[in-house]
C-alpha cells in the first residue's frame, strides 16, 4: 500500500495519475495496484474521479493530521483565519489543495461565543471538491493561461465570456466572490426545468435566471452605493513559488453595500497574503 500512496502523492505535484500511470511507475501487476487502490478509495484514502484519475483523500489528509500535528498550511493559516474572523464577526473556513484539480475544506472558525453551524454540501469538512466551473475561481485565475481556459472550457459555452472576465477581475482584486446560494441552484434548476411558460411570464422567468446565475461581480457591478450580495469571499494561499495551495474564505451571508464588499474582499485578501508562503 505505502508503495502506491508514496507514488500518487508524488506523481500529485505534475498531475492526478491514472491507474496505468501507477502500473507504469510501480512495475506492479496491474490487477494488484487496481485492488490496492480499490481498498485505499474505499477507506478514503484515495478519491478515484470520473475522469478516471486518481488523488489523496481527504481521509488520508485526517489521519496524517492526527499522527503528526497540524500540517504546515493549517499552521500558517489559523492565526490569520481567526484574526479575520474576529475582525469580520463573520464564520471563515480554510481549504486546501490536496490534488491539480481537487480540493477539500479543512476547518471552520467562528466568532467569540458563537457555535459553527453544521456544514452540508462541498463545504463540508474533508470531502473531495472538483475544481471545476464556477467554484473556487480563487484556485484557477492565477494558474497558467492553459489551464485557466481549460477550466473554462469544462463550462457551458454561454458561460465562457463571464468565466473569463470574472477570472481577470478575481487576479485584478484577489479575491473572488460567490454570490448563489444552493437554494439558488434548486430555484435556477426549477425554472430552467419547466417545460412551458405562459408567454406573459417568460420574460421574467428569463430575467430571474440571469439575475440568479451570474456569477461573480466585476468592477462595473460593485459601484460604492450598490446593493449586493456576498455569500462567501475567498482569497488564494500561495506557496514559494507562487502557486496556489489553499484559500481563506470568509461567510458574510449578507447584502451590502459595494463599497463594503470591497473593503470585506481587501480584510480578506490581506489575511490570505498573511498565511503564504511567498
Amino acid at each position: 500500500m505505502t508503495v502506491i500512496l508514496d507514488c500518487v502523492v508524488a506523481l500529485a505535484g505534475r498531475h492526478s495519475p491514472t491507474l496505468a500511470d501507477i502500473v507504469r511507475e510501480t512495475a506492479l501487476p496491474r490487477a494488484t495496484v487496481h485492488a490496492i487502490v480499490a481498498e485505499l478509495v474505499d477507506i478514503g484514502w484515495l478519491t478515484r474521479h470520473d475522469d478516471l484519475t486518481i488523488a489523496v483523500g481527504p481521509a488520508f489528509l485526517t489521519t496524517a493530521r492526527a499522527v503528526v500535528g497540524d500540517d504546515v498550511l493549517s499552521t500558517a493559516a489559523r492565526p490569520a483565519l481567526e484574526r479575520l474572523v474576529a475582525e469580520t464577526g463573520a464564520i471563515g473556513f480554510l481549504a486546501q489543495r490536496v490534488a491539480d484539480d481537487t480540493i477539500t475544506v479543512v476547518e471552520y472558525c467562528s466568532p467569540a461565543g458563537s457555535t459553527t453551524p453544521a456544514a452540508d454540501g462541498w463545504a463540508k469538512p474533508g470531502r473531495p471538491v472538483r475544481l471545476h466551473p464556477p467554484i473556487c475561481r480563487e484556485f484557477i485565475a492565477w494558474s497558467d493561461d492553459a489551464t485557466r481556459e481549460a477550466w473554462i472550457d469544462s463550462a457551458p459555452a454561454g458561460d465562457r465570456t463571464r468565466l473569463r472576465a470574472v477570472l481577470a477581475e478575481v487576479r485584478r482584486r484577489g479575491y473572488s466572490v460567490e454570490r448563489i446560494t444552493d437554494g439558488h441552484r434548486a430555484v435556477i434548476g426549477a425554472l430552467t426545468g419547466l417545460d412551458t411558460v405562459p408567454a406573459p411570464l417568460r420574460d421574467r422567468v428569463q430575467r430571474l435566471l440571469g439575475e440568479l446565475s451570474i456569477v461573480d461581480y466585476l468592477d462595473a457591478e460593485l459601484a460604492d452605493d450598490a446593493q449586493v450580495g456576498a455569500v462567501t469571499i475567498g482569497a488564494p494561499i500561495t506557496d514559494t513559488s507562487g502557486r496556489v495551495i489553499g484559500s481563506i474564505v470568509s461567510c458574510p451571508h449578507a447584502t451590502m453595500t459595494g463599497q463594503e464588499l470591497m473593503r470585506w474582499g481587501e480584510k480578506t485578501a490581506k489575511a490570505a497574503r498573511g498565511a503564504s508562503f511567498t
